[in-house]
This record gives structure tokens, sequence and C-alpha cells, in this order.
């Protein structure tokens, strides 16, 4: 049984795969024909529901992409509405009966047909004239034309249609049209085509001269009058649609069916707002008597662009006036050609039915596409292979995406050619008839789809198949070439040359293995002769201009070095990505120098890793690796196995990438640029597939070492197998670094070395000493006996090589160790390091060079022994070290801490003089402080009793003075000495020269001098205080005189109590100051300040508050002290009676002449 006999409908008839808006001929065709699916069935359920019970919204938009039957189903719902009778069959009602399981629907759908109504289908794009297409009004005046064609008038010119409405609204359009014809001898409807005929012109103003009165001149340019007064406007559209909805019965409805409005609106603001403003005016206009539908593609966005954000308000306006939508998915066209194409005759059912229960699994595997890209599912069960054969599940969404895909590059011919010539229906039928005649074995291939929709591809795009199909004599690599076409634009879907392979399939039985090899040939064919090209795995069709750009990226030039600086970018500094390699047993980074092919890349290091790749000339002799890794301990080889594609890739990759650089310029022409940018594109991606292949090669690389192949397990990823190999170079390289051990030295390791005490980290007998240390150790000694200096960076650049690697925190460490030991002495300009100074030598790298070591000295343990005891005995406390170095270096901190106490106290020497007594010790001790530590062993005479004769003599009770009660006795005298000595001086106490004696003594903290100060100090602080009392009392009683001496005034009695507090308040102030005075010779000066210049100052105030100067300008009275007045008397002393007599003659004058100026005096 053949395919062709497999359908329950002959395959061969004419079915009309694209519904045309304006085909009226194969009507009862197109509605016995439809299925309607259970999306459809779904999906028009709320359309016919709203319809029959109008709430205002009067828009229905079909939305659905190429070939879901979107065109089809408007023009179906057209037929429906209007229920239009065709050939004894009433449309509508065989609509409703193609209903299942649907009984509210169906009902709802009879309803609609008894709703009288006039349907108005048309496509929008064939009525719209093509100059008017983006002008503000294109869509209104599409509107015009269909309405007015269906009433009969000329609707593609406006003017002329209004001239027939005016006709007709006067009665005489039918009799002006038999009229005309009698008088010119020719029908109106072709003469109104060229009403600017002379002779049309002269017809028509006789009949209207006839019809409607007045001369025939009068009429001869009513059309051009028409068209200077009349516009077309939404508002006058709805009024006339209205209108003519008057004249019919009631409930009437007139209903426009508009195909591709999508695209035709595409991203015109103007026209979008336009289609709302018509379909929102028809709804008030005609109270929902007039309803607008419409089909658009199905992802509205795509059509429309890029919206600004104000594209987007005006295109939700839209869909809220849509408010009815009925989208339509794929679901929908596979239903629809199953039913409609595929559905199967009984007998060929169950042959599918023995197919599919023998090869069920196999299919499933043989069908399947790699995990790379979008997944396409297979059969579902037995029923669906048996309605999609001898389709394939994928090839139903595979090539809507496809189709859409191309459509968006402008793959097809014609303005809006998305679909073509022919729809989804139309290819399917036309592969199902090419494979009518094989057998149930058969199935189709992909690149066969490509002949369904030959016709409508651009003529340029597909020149590469004409070529290959005139040159190539290898008919199946053609069938992958239009296999490559289909799914040139779609990028989800990665045609890899497993994925190609499954779409040629093309029956049930194939030899898989030699499919794939026939695959394989094709693409490699195909390729050699740029029929296509390769991106890493991945295979794309080339348009000629591709094509041409292709061979000349292939034709650049591009010499070794690129490749092995290319190689170099991927493994070392993308895949390695690292300079240095971590030992897993020290957990430190080692450098090592790259090569590649036999080129040194960068400096060279002591170790060295070589990769070997297919470019390198001896890239297949294992024994030119073996004889050069041979005797070299520092060399690691990887050599890359081989790979067909890899070094064509990396060739592709560098001649793609200098094509491009040279041909940017702003001169190419756009599809250039854009070709440019693709290639860009793909070899970014060309690039990281051969990062995945590199590191993959690098995994399964043979690695070569010390004249031998290792063997490598546990790692497939590149790096990880060159760290793996990198450790056994290490351990060949470096066979010393053991005597490290285990353990992990860092600078934390360093610093505890160097303050931890020596028996927290060691013991010091040579027998704990490392492998490690003596190796130092023994260095330092033998370049000592040859007379060589060590430095910490001799040791560095010895121990850090071969046969070491130790690392240099490593050998910090040990030579750490080795001082603390007492085995080393580190050294800077011939001085010796303490503690703190040689950790900051070991971790300075600038001070490596200038720090040197050298062996230590050995010391007899008499004198260790006899430096203990001093240190013991100087500083009263027993000495932590035990070694000879380290106990003179902590004698020698010891001292030197002691030689800073000192100082600080010696530093108050101007307030404490016999301090003085202090400075030729601490000039001796700071001498000590600076000697090296073997002084301190060898030299213990020449200091020992110095020290010790310092300590009991002068140190000790010098610090128990300081530390005691004596120096705080000694403080409160120098106080009083520096606050009370006014004060002393009115005191005569023979105290005051005791305390003056032990403030000057050299030695006060001897015997009892201070003991005897403190009570002297007691003595004459009592007697100042008492005095300072008296004086008070004395201070305070001449207060209180004066205030007295006021108050008895007659001028103060006169005063209000403001004055007077005005007047005393000077006196209460000074009152008020002897509570905090303290110094008798203020307060002396206080009792003399109120009982003269005080007192005289108030009784001048005094009086002038009670006897201000009146009019007549009376001297106003002033006081003076008697001891201010100036007296004329020439005499310095009075000698004789006489000069008393002269004197008090001259006093007596001077009073006079003061009481003469009204001027008081106070005696």
């Amino acid at each position: 049984m053949i395919i062709r006999d497999f359908f329950q409908k002959d395959i061969d008839r004419t079915i009309e795969t694209v519904v045309k808006a304006d085909d009226q001929e194969h009507i009862l065709d197109e509605m016995m024909e439809y299925v309607i699916t259970n999306e459809i069935s779904k999906k028009i359920t709320d359309f016919f529901s709203a319809y029959n019970d109008y709430q205002g919204a009067n828009g229905v938009w079909i939305s659905g992409f190429f070939g879901s039957g979107k065109s089809h189903l408007l023009k179906i719902i057209s037929y429906v509405l209007e229920n239009r009778e065709f050939n004894g069959y009433k449309l509508g009602e065989v609509f409703a009966q193609k209903i299942e399981n649907d009984d509210l629907l169906k009902a709802d759908i009879i309803n609609t047909t008894r709703i009288p109504s006039e349907s108005i289908l048309f496509n929008i794009d064939q009525k719209a004239q093509s100059s008017a297409v983006r002008e503000q009004d294109a869509l209104l005046d599409v509107f015009y034309k269909v309405f007015n064609d269906h009433l009969g008038y000329f609707g593609t010119n406006l003017y002329i249609s209004e001239f027939e409405r005016w006709l007709d609204s006067e009665g005489v359009y039918k009799t002006f049209q038999e009229e005309f014809e009698k008088e010119t001898g020719e029908f109106w409807s072709n003469a109104r085509r060229k009403t600017f005929h002379p002779k049309v012109k002269e017809g028509m103003g006789k009949v209207l001269s006839k019809l409607m009165g007045n001369s025939p001149e009068s009429y001869s340019n009513v059309i051009e009058t028409i068209r200077k007064d009349f516009s077309i406007s939404v508002e006058d559209f709805c009024t006339k649609v209205n209108d003519y909805i008057k004249t019919k019965p009631k409930g009437f409805r007139l209903n426009f069916f508009v195909d591709e409005v999508g695209q035709f609106i595409s991203d015109n603001t103007k026209l979008m707002l336009n289609l709302q403003t018509i379909a929102e005016t028809l709804a008030t206009k005609t109270k929902g008597n007039s309803w607008i539908l419409v089909t658009s593609q199905e992802d509205m966005e795509r059509v429309v662009g890029d919206m600004t954000k104000s594209q987007q308000n005006d295109f939700s306006k839209i869909q809220a006036r849509f408010k009815i939508k009925i989208p339509l998915t794929s679901a929908n066209v596979d239903e629809v050609i199953e039913k409609r194409l595929l559905s199967k005759a009984p007998p060929a059912k169950d042959i599918l039915k023995g197919v599919w229960i023998k090869e069920q699994s196999s299919m499933e595997t043989l069908l399947s596409f790699s995990e790379v890209g979008v997944q396409f599912k297979g059969y579902r069960d037995e029923a669906d292979f048996i309605n999609k054969y001898p389709f394939i599940p994928y090839q139903f969404d595979l090539f809507q995406q496809s189709i859409r895909a191309l459509s968006n590059h402008n793959a097809f011919q014609g303005k809006h050619a998305s679909v073509g010539e022919r729809s989804m229906l139309g290819v399917f039928q036309h592969v199902a008839q090419r494979l009518s005649k094989n057998s149930e074995n058969s199935i189709v291939s992909f690149d066969m789809l490509f002949e369904g929709i030959r016709s409508t591809i651009r003529g340029e795009l597909q020149s590469a198949i004409i070529l290959a199909e005139k040159n190539l004599e290898n008919p199946f690599a053609i069938k992958v070439l239009k296999a490559l076409f289909m799914v040139k634009y779609f990028s989800n879907f990665k045609s890899t040359e497993r994925n190609i392979s499954t779409l040629m399939i093309d029956n049930i039985h194939i030899d898989t293995i030699k499919h794939d090899q026939n695959v394989h040939k094709a693409l490699t064919l195909l390729e050699n002769q740029t029929y296509i090209q390769r991106n890493g795995d991945l295979y794309e069709f080339l348009t000629d201009e591709e094509k041409d750009i292709e061979q000349e990226i292939k034709s650049t030039e591009i010499d070794d070095g690129q490749i092995t600086n290319l190689f170099k970018e991927i493994i070392f500094d993308t895949i390695i990505g690292d300079t240095k390699i971590r030992f897993l047993d020290n957990k430190q980074d080692y450098e090592f120098a790259s090569k590649i092919d036999g080129t040194i890349l960068g400096r060279e290091k002591e170790l060295t890793v070589e990769v070997i790749t297919p470019n390198f000339r001896d890239h297949d002799r294992e024994d030119f690796f073996k004889s050069q890794t041979m005797g070299y301990q520092t060399l690691l080889m990887m050599v890359l196995p081989n790979n067909e594609h890899m070094l064509l890739d990396v060739r592709m990759y560098l001649k793609t990438e200098k094509y491009i650089r040279l041909s940017q310029s702003i001169n190419n022409k756009d599809n250039v640029k854009h070709i440019l940018y693709e290639k860009a594109q793909q070899n970014t991606i060309r690039r990281s597939a051969l990062v995945n292949l590199l590191r993959k090669l690098l995994g399964e690389s043979a690695v070569y070492m010390n004249g031998m192949r290792q063997e490598m397990n546990g790692a497939s990823d590149g790096k990880n197998k060159l760290v793996n190999a990198f450790q056994k170079l290490i351990l060949l390289a470096y066979p010393n670094l053991k005597m490290l051990g285990n353990i992990q030295f860092s600078e934390e390791s360093i610093k505890k070395i160097i303050y931890d005490k020596q028996d927290d980290l060691f013991k010091t007998d040579d027998s704990t000493i490392s492998e490690a240390e003596s190796e130092i150790l023994n260095v330092i000694q033998k370049r000592k006996k040859q007379s060589d200096r060590t430095s910490l960076s001799d040791l560095r650049d010895l121990f850090t090589r071969k046969p070491y690697g130790w690392y240099p925190n490593a050998i910090w460490c040990i030579v750490a160790k080795l001082y603390k030991r007492g085995k080393v002495e580190v050294r800077q300009d011939s001085n010796l390091l303490d503690d703190d100074e040689v950790l900051n030598s070991l971790m300075n790298t600038r001070l490596h060079g200038n720090t040197l070591l050298e062996p230590q000295v050995d010391i007899d343990p008499k004198f260790i022994k006899q430096l203990t005891t001093i240190y013991n005995d100087f500083f009263d406390e027993p000495c932590p070290a035990k070694e000879a170095k380290e106990v003179a270096l902590a004698f020698r901190s010891k001292l030197t801490n002691e030689f800073i106490t000192l100082n600080q106290i010696m530093a108050s020497k101007d307030n404490y003089p016999f301090l003085l007594e202090l400075k030729p010790v601490l000039e001796q001790i700071e001498k000590l402080t600076k000697k090296e530590y073997q002084y301190f062993l060898t030299n213990i005479k020449d200091y020992e009793d110095f020290l010790l004769d310092s300590k009991d003599n002068l140190i000790d009770p010098i610090k128990r003075f300081w530390n005691g009660d004596q120096k705080k006795i000694f403080d409160s005298i120098g106080l009083l000495f520096s606050l009370d000595n006014s004060n002393l001086e009115y005191v005569e106490c023979p105290e005051l020269d005791v305390l003056r004696e032990v403030y000057s003594h050299k030695t006060p903290y001897i015997g009892n001098i201070i003991k005897d100060a403190k009570a002297a100090k007691d003595v004459l602080t009592s007697k100042v205080v008492t005095l300072i009392d008296q004086e008070r009392s004395l201070t305070n009683t001449e207060i209180e005189k004066a205030i007295k001496r006021i108050q008895e005034h007659d001028d103060f009695k006169t005063l209000d109590e403001t004055k007077r507090k005005r007047v005393l308040k000077p006196f209460e102030d000074e009152r008020q100051k002897l509570n905090d005075q303290r110094f008798i010779a203020n307060l002396r000066e206080a009792r003399s300040y109120v009982k003269g210049k005080l007192l005289e100052q108030q009784l001048n105030e005094m009086v002038r508050l009670a006897k201000p100067i009146d009019d007549a300008g009376e001297p106003e009275v002033r006081y003076q002290r008697l001891t201010n007045i100036k007296v004329n008397f020439q005499k310095s002393e009075l000698r004789t009676a006489k000069d008393v007599e002269e004197y008090v003659d001259a006093l007596k004058v001077a009073l006079n002449n003061l009481i003469n100026k009204n001027e008081r005096i106070t005696l």
C-alpha cells in the first residue's frame, strides 16, 4: 500500500490553501471544508456571546502567525453573520452544525444568524491606494471605498461616489443611469471612470438638465464642485453608515471584516489612532449596529516594531477598543492539517498502527535532536503518529518558526509577503503529493518542505541552491543545503551535524551509520565549496554575498606566529589563566614559562610547560617528545591529540578576525556591514567553541616528563590535568623539597618563631635540628670557611632553585629557627640585630641583600652563669633565658628598659635638683646598652661592680624616694614655696630656714631629712593661715566703718532705696572678694583702697545723686582725701618751728581754696 492510498480524501484534490477576502467563487467549498478545531471552538465562544448581547465593545481582534488560519476564520465569520444562502445552503446554519459537544455555542451561532446583517469583507492592503498608505486618512479612505462599493457607488473615486449618493438622495440615480445610456450609448458604470472626457461631461450635463432643471452648462463642473466642497472625516463616514442602517429593518447590522490590518498599520501611529477612532465613532453613532473585525499577526509588537512609550499607549487604546480577542496558535494549524489533509482511511490506520507498535522505540531515538538549542517533542502516542504521518511532529513547529524567521529577513517576494502565496496547508499538501508513491516506511525529511515555498522565495536568496543543483553531483548534498536554508535565520535551532542528520531522515528503517556518513560527506563538500560555513559544531547556509565574503576570508593570509599566539591566548591566558601553579603538598605557587610548539612565550623560568598542538611539524613523533624531555627535570610537555576541525577553526578564526579588521569602512553598503557584523558575532562564538574544544583536548593530551610518557588519571578537564602533571614535575625538579616535610610556612610562622620562647618551639640541643636547618647552616658555615659572606639574598637564590625549590617563607622560617637556636648571628652594616630587626629584615625584601648571616661563636658556660647571677642581683628577678646569646640579649634588653626608666626620672631634674647625681650613672649605662651581646658574656668584670654599687647607693634609694611618700612631701614643700612665697615674707619663723635647706639638699632621700621637713612645713603653714585670717578681719572692719560713715551722712538719708544700694554696692563687692583672697599683701591693699579711694569715690557719687546741678549752675559738691591735697610748700622737710608754722599756713591756704570750690575734705 502506497502513501497516496492512506488518505481518506484524495490528496490531489484542489484545496484553496490561501483564503482571499475577495474570493467569492469557492464560498460553499470553503464552508464545507472548514474545520472547527477545539481551539477555534473555545476562542469564538466569547465573540458570538458578545455579538448577541452588545455591551459597548464592537471590535474583534483575530491574531495569529503565518498559516494559522486567521484570514480563513475572518471570512467564515463574515458568511455566518450574514447567513448568506448559497446553492440552497444557508452558510450560518452549515457552520452551526459543525459545532460538536457545545450546545450553548451552537445556540449562540443560530441566534446570530437571525440578526439581519450585511458583511463587507476586504483585504485592506489590496483596497488601499498605494500612494495613500502612509497618509493620515489612508485607513478611513479604504473604509469609504468599500462602503461605497457595497452601496453600488463608484468606491474607487470618492467624489463620484458622493455625486451618485446625491442623485440617490434626490431619487433620480436609477433614472440618471438609464437616461445617460440613452444619451451617450454607454453604460454609466463604465463612463464614470472617465468623467474628464468631453463626451461624458456633455452627456452628464444634458441628463442632469433634463432631470433637475437649469441649463446643461451649469452642470459641466459638478464633479469639481464636489471635490472642492467635500472632505472626508470619521464623523461623516459613520453618519453615512448609520443613515444606511436606518434604511434597513430594525436590528440590522452592517459589519466590516478587515484582513491584515496589523501589517497595514505597521508602525504608523496616525493609522492606529484612525482605526481606534473609526471603531469608537461607529459604536456611538450606530449604537452597536456596526462591528469591525480585523486580523493581525500573532505578535503585534513585532509588526509594529520598537514602539515608543507614546505608541505603546496608542496601541493599548486600540486593544481596549477591540476588547474581544481571538488568538490562534500552532495547535490550531496542526489540527486543521491533520483533519483536512492527513485524515487516514481505516485500512491505513491499521497498517500504521502495526508500524507504531513495531517501530515506536526506535523512532523515538531515530528522530530525536541533540540537547543543544530548542527541543522538539516526538510523537505523543499511536494516535498522534497516525494523525500526522508521514510528517513528524517537530516539522509543524520548526517549519512555522523557520518561515517566520525568513520573513523577518525579507526572504519572500512581494509586499508584506510573509506567507508567500501558500499557506502551511498548501505546503504540506505539496510535500504529501511528492511522497504519495512511497511505502509506509517513508517519512518526510525537512528539506522537502523547501519545495513547498520555493516559488515565493526571492531569487537572489535561492541562487546558491540553483547553482548547487546545476554543479553538484551529490543530490543528497543539495537536499542538505535546502534544509540548512530553511533553518538559516531560526537561531534557536542549532544546526549541528547530529541535528542536520535528524532533519534529513526520510525512512523509518534508514541505515543510521551510512546516513550519518552521507551527511558528513555532504557537509564537508558544501563547506569546501563555500555553499555553507561551519562555526565550531554549527553549519550555516550562505547567501551569494555571504559566499563572496566567506571566499575572501578563506583567501586571507595568516602566519604560524599568529596561530601560536592564538593558542597562547586560549590555552595559557584563558584555560589555564595563571603564570603560577600551586604545589598541593605545601600550598605554594611555582612560576613556569609557557611554550607552544617549541616557541617560548615571555621570559624563561626554571620550570617550563610546553603544549604541542597538531600544528607542530613533529606532532606524531612520540620518540621526539621523549628525547626532548630526557635529562630535563624541569620540562613538562603536553601533546594535544589530533582533531579534524580544530586547526581549521583556528585558522578560520584568525582569517575572519583579520578580514573584518581590514574591511571596516564607512563606505560599506548596509548589507555588507550587516554581514561583517554577523561574521564578527560568529567569530566570537567560534572562539568560545575553540576554548571549550582546547580545554577538552588539553584534558586528553599525552604528558611527557624526563624521557617518559606519564600516566595521568582522574582529570578530564585541561587545567586540572596540567595541575596534576605539575605535581609530578615539582617532585621531579626539586628532590630536596621533601626536606621541608608537610609543614606549611607563612609570615605568621616567622613571627611566631621569632617571638615565642625557645622551649615552646624546639629544644636547644643539636639533636632536634631538622634536615632543612642543617642544610642552610652547612651552607653558611661552608661559605664562612671560604671567606664568602652569606646574605639573605644568597640563601633565597640558592634554595628557591633546583634541587631545592623551597619557597621564601620556608627559607626565612628555617633561618629564624637557626637564629633563635643561637646557631647564626644576623647583622647589618656590622651591627648585630635584635629580634625586631631580624624579623623586619626577613619580611622586607629590600633588606635581604644587606642582611648577613654568620655562624654563632661558642661561649664558656661559666660566663653564662655569672651573667645570670648579675641579672638576678641587679634586676631583682631571675633571668628567663638559658642559652648564652639569649641570656645576654635578655640582660641588655632589661638594662635598656632600666636606662629608659631612670632617664624618665632624670627628666624632672629642674624640680628635683638632687637628681643630677644620676647623670654620670646614666651615661655609663647608656654606653652598656649599645654593646653587642658578646660583651656582656666576656667582659663581666668591666661593669659588674659599677652596676651593683650604683644600684645600692643611688638607683634603689632614688627609686624608693620616687615611688614612695617622700616624693609627695618634697612636692608639697615645693608647692608651698611656689604658691605661698609672698605670704612667707610677713612671717618670722625658724621653720622656714629648715624647709629651704631641705629643698636644696643633694641627698634629701637619705636619713630623716624629709621627715623633719614635713614637721617644719606643718608649723609654717599654720602660722601663715592665722596671719591671713587676721588681715581679712581687719579689712572687713574697715569696710563696715566706711559703710557706716556714708549711711550717717545727711545726703544719704535723702536718697531712695535704689540709689542707696547703688552707693553701697562697691563696698559689698569688696566684702565678697575677701572670702577668696589668700594673700596678705592683697588684703592690706584692699583695706587701704576701701579707706581711701573707694570711700572718696562713693561720697561723691552720693552727693551727685542727692544734689544734682540746678538751673543756676551751682557747682556740685565734691569730696577729696586729705592725702591727695597738694600743698604749695618748697621745702622737702620740716626742721624748725618756723618751718611747721609756714607749712601749716600753706596747708590752710590749700584747704580754704578747696572749701571755696564747694569741695569737702575727708580725714
